[in-house]
């Protein structure tokens, strides 16, 4: 069970990757490439950042030495899946932006940011 405050950031996230996207594409003159590149950078974040949510959030009302293992269990695995997508994209795909690889990703990486100042 994923709480509704992690819930709202991830999809700030992917909010934010749609927007990537709709931006390189109209950057690059309708370049599939560039919106391609950037929607894999944007998940090379959303997908560690919902496999981190499921593994720290997996378990309600524990002690907390067990909530601080889960967290830190998650945001290895969370570190890991990120490093291993990113290097995976980018070793496989020869015709990537790399522009537009970082912008997705750094737009998925801000909306964690944005995610904690909004408030609803």
């Amino acid at each position: 069970m994923i709480y509704q405050e992690v819930k709202r950031v991830l999809r700030l996230q992917a909010s934010l990757v749609g927007l990537a996207v709709v931006v390189a594409l109209l950057a690059s003159a309708g370049s599939v490439t560039v919106a391609v590149s950037a929607l894999l950078g944007g998940l090379a974040v959303l997908v560690p950042a919902l496999v981190y949510a499921r593994i720290a959030y997996a378990k309600r009302h524990v002690a907390p030495a067990v909530l601080i293992k889960a967290h830190f269990l998650a945001e290895a695995v969370k570190f890991c899946l990120t490093v291993l997508l990113s290097g995976a994209v980018l070793a496989s795909f020869k015709d990537l932006s790399v522009v537009g690889f970082l912008g997705g990703f750094f737009a998925a990486t801000s909306g964690y940011g944005f995610g904690l100042l909004i408030k609803n």
